[in-house]
């Protein structure tokens, strides 16, 4: 079912997975999953489609996740709790050892347009419990040819959400993404004049120390103007209005 089991910390490593399908070592998924294979996913959870060859634009996987949050050259989502607190019914939480969604998408020179979905928990990132791709000795012997994929900054780094929030602001369903609010599955964005939980600013609260953190966290992130792709550029773009950045 999977393209591949592991963790996908860099576009380097995105990148692998891509050529890796590109030769035929890996191979891309051709149509949305099912119910049980949605179950089946699990953190290292790894999978690529090509829009064409799926026939599908919109990546479904059936859970409920946080606003987006761009990391790098990737997008992150926090899985939420779908049962609200009877003490604390205005709000929603994240789900307690759920998992991290990343996206990371490209258009090739070939005009493929290729999306990798990959799914993790916090402590398997951290504990480096997930193979990365490149140090999967399966896949040392491929080289990413030059022009056929978009430049990328090899130092932009996958895998945030540690300094969020474990509660996030007064429930509203436009805060909440199932499949037809996610970010990687829908072409417009709610429309809100509050600044989405995502974007606002809250003290770390992971329970990791300060030194483990560091790898954690991204070195840079990607200007709104640079996103990997263009539904999300008016996604946030849009946001960008409301705020009035």
């Amino acid at each position: 079912m999977e393209t591949y089991f592991g963790y996908i910390k860099t576009p380097q490593d995105a990148l692998l997975i891509l050529e890796g399908c590109r030769r035929g070592r890996l191979w891309r998924i051709d149509r949305r999953l099912s119910s049980k294979e949605r179950q089946r996913i699990q953190s290292g959870s790894v999978f690529v489609f090509d829009e064409r060859e799926a026939g599908m634009r919109r990546w479904t996987d059936g859970r409920t996740w946080s606003p987006s949050r761009v990391l790098g050259s990737f997008l992150t989502y926090r899985e939420l709790e779908t049962k609200r607190p009877r003490r604390f019914p205005l709000h929603c939480t994240y789900k307690p050892n759920g998992l991290i969604k990343q996206s990371f998408s490209i258009c090739t020179a070939t005009n493929q347009k290729i999306h990798l979905i990959s799914y993790y928990t916090k402590v398997d990132a951290l504990t480096n419990t997930l193979r990365r791709p490149s140090a999967d000795p399966t896949l040392n012997d491929i080289v990413i040819p030059k022009g056929l994929y978009p430049k990328l900054n090899p130092l932009d780094i996958g895998g945030g959400h540690i300094a969020t929030m474990n509660t996030i602001r007064p429930w509203n369903q436009q805060y909440a993404y199932p499949d037809q609010y996610d970010l990687t599955n829908n072409d417009s964005v709610p429309s809100s004049p509050t600044v989405p939980p995502s974007l606002s600013s809250s003290p770390a609260t992971a329970s990791f120390s300060n030194e483990d953190l560091t790898d954690w966290m991204p070195p840079q992130a990607t200007s709104w103007d640079h996103l990997p792709w263009p539904e999300d550029r008016r996604q946030l773009k849009a946001i960008q209005q409301q705020l009035r950045l």
